[in-house]
């Protein structure tokens, strides 16, 4: 593909429209979210979600976003704050596991685990085990993460719809990311192509990574993933680059520049 192709208009048009899918979803979420203490608007929402964003940036798996949206809040509403903040969180991790373990079995099923063990010189008849042991790994720390919180019926159809809102997204960027290959003329099969996206961020998901990073740690993540389809590295780089571009990068960018139109300060609540 020549470089006029890789900087087309179309490329630029459908990954700005796919990256403000995702974040339309990701700040209605919020607006739920937050609205369970208080009342917010769209362009609230959107304010808040930029600036925590960009400010949690720098931390790794963007655990900043807590302490950065309790900048929205009273002091009397952090508690419960942080509360749906981890809710939020949760529910798009939550989606990560349960689309992950899903192509976990469906990569052992069509016999793509034998070209892993092949590479690393590890028995094909033991990756059935090594993915039950995931599976019951994952299954304990979702356990440990839920136990501490009662959940009554509010709480339940709170949750609900925070893991739609993240579904949807998910469902989202995982096209767009499946898109790309195809865009870049990759002839492999779709279910092959976003089950090995869905094991990307499986396991990106267990990695401590710092988000101005991440296209570097999910790019050598998604080289060990797809060099089992044996495609090239440069190709899955590029893809994991615009990727980071118009999802991580150009959102950080706008939340930075709403961060210093609005000065926000982490001292007082902005309300």
């Amino acid at each position: 593909m020549s470089p006029r192709q890789l900087f087309s208009l179309k490329l630029i048009i459908i990954l700005i429209g796919f990256s403000l899918i995702n974040w339309f979803l990701e700040i209605k979420k919020w607006q739920y979210l937050a609205g369970q203490l208080q009342s917010i608007s769209i362009l609230k929402a959107t304010k808040q979600s930029l600036v925590s964003f960009s400010i949690s940036l720098l931390t790794p798996n963007r655990l900043g976003e807590y302490g950065a949206k309790m900048i929205f809040f009273k002091k009397n509403q952090y508690t419960k704050a942080v509360g749906l903040v981890f809710l939020g969180n949760f529910s798009q991790l939550l989606t990560s596991l349960i689309f992950g373990i899903g192509a976990l079995y469906y990569w052992y099923q069509i016999g793509l685990f034998k070209h892993i063990s092949g590479l690393y010189k590890w028995p094909y008849q033991n990756t059935k085990w090594l993915g039950i042991i995931l599976v019951l790994l994952i299954l304990v720390i979702i356990l440990f993460m839920v136990r501490p919180v009662k959940w009554s019926e509010k709480h339940l159809k709170t949750g609900l719809v925070s893991l739609i809102y993240a579904l949807l997204r998910y469902l989202v960027f995982s096209t767009q990311f499946v898109w790309l290959f195809f865009y870049f003329e990759v002839s492999e099969k779709w279910p092959v192509l976003y089950t090995g996206v869905f094991l990307v961020y499986l396991i990106a998901s267990f990695l401590p990574i710092l988000a101005f990073m991440d296209w570097a740690v999910k790019g050598q993540v998604a080289t060990i993933i797809f060099s089992i389809l044996h495609f090239k590295a440069t190709l899955v780089f590029k893809i994991v680059a615009l990727m980071w571009l118009s999802n991580f990068l150009l959102p950080f960018l706008i939340g930075l520049v709403l961060l210093w139109q609005q000065k926000y300060t982490l001292k007082s609540p902005v309300l």
